[in-house]
């Protein structure tokens, strides 16, 4: 409020208002502030029920407390719909206790120092007007704002310092952020974000400290979850299982001798794809194509030779085998 108008005087009804307050530990409200352009001479204050002039109302944008008895409302006064220039000269503060009658709470009149107030056709900034008046010991106190007042300087720094002023909206925030953890591993769970207990709980199952655990990692992974095997210990029936990857390919291999009993795949097969043989000895190409597997099994197999001749007696025809499945 700017320096040319005194602290507003409480009035007979606003010190009532304040005894009913204390009296029924009802609220007081302060409703509007309405500002005329009415000369206070020969005004009795104390008896006064509204303004003399009244000219404009005024939304109100904060009230608090403001030391020594006082409380002080700010109100926003503007031109922006003023249809005719005037003196702002008079300001009443207007309040009502608990759901009572509204009356002139407080008063306070600037005379012949106020300037003039022109109309809409003359746009100027607005004016924050800090009316301090008195509130005795009363100290449930409330005010009715209004969307129509603007945000000062000082207000916004102040909400700006207070660590609480968006607690909702972090609160809000803070909800939505938890429904997209998790804290558990299940398949209802797979969609949103684990949490970093979830993960550190993950990875103790795995025992990594350093290369050589990832590397034994791997190791029982292939195992467990991708389903390779392999056994190249004895050179004479060896296997490989790449797995899953590899739509659980075997291939298998060993030494043969035509015409002895049948051969055991080291592993069983679902379905023998196919069982080739390859010479050891050096045979005439004839040879080499009567020497064929037979009776194929998913667990065995049989090596002949068709071979005559006395010179490459079926015991020379020796040779190792490969055998594809899944």
């Amino acid at each position: 409020m700017p320096d040319v108008y005194n602290r507003n005087s409480v009035t007979k009804k606003g010190y009532n208002l304040l005894a009913e307050s204390i009296a029924t530990k009802k609220p007081i409200t302060f409703t509007k502030v309405v500002v005329g352009d009415g000369d206070d001479t020969g005004l009795d204050i104390n008896t006064m029920t509204g303004v003399v002039s009244p000219k404009m109302e005024l939304p109100i944008g904060n009230g608090e407390k403001g030391g020594d008895g006082e409380y002080v409302i700010q109100a926003v006064l503007s031109n922006k719909t003023l249809e005719h220039s005037f003196f702002p000269k008079e300001v009443g503060l207007f309040a009502k206790c608990g759901n009572g009658e509204e009356v002139l709470y407080s008063y306070s009149n600037g005379g012949n120092n106020v300037g003039l107030m022109p109309d809409k056709n003359t746009p100027i900034n607005a004016e924050i007007y800090n009316i301090r008046t008195k509130i005795g010991n009363a100290t449930n106190i409330t005010f009715v704002t209004s969307d129509d007042t603007y945000v000062t300087k000082g207000e916004l720094t102040k909400h700006n310092a207070d660590a609480t002023a968006h607690d909702n909206r972090f609160n809000a925030i803070i909800q939505q952020v938890n429904n997209m953890i998790t804290s558990v591993d299940n398949s209802d769970s797979l969609a949103k974000a684990p949490t970093l207990q979830l993960v550190k709980t993950l990875l103790s199952s795995l025992n990594i400290k350093n290369a050589t655990d990832v590397v034994n990692a791997l190791e029982s992974e292939k195992a467990t979850g991708l389903g390779i095997r392999y056994d190249f210990s004895n050179v004479n029936a060896w296997y490989i299982c790449l797995g899953k990857l590899f739509g659980n390919l075997i291939i298998q291999g060993g030494k043969f001798v035509p015409e002895i009993a049948s051969i055991t795949f080291p592993i069983r097969f679902n379905e023998v794809l196919t069982v080739l043989p390859m010479m050891l000895d050096e045979p005439t190409p004839w040879h080499e194509m009567t020497i064929r597997p037979k009776a194929i099994t998913a667990s065995t197999f049989k090596m002949v030779s068709g071979s005559n001749n006395t010179n490459y007696p079926k015991s020379r025809n020796n040779g190792y085998w490969i055998a594809i499945g899944i």
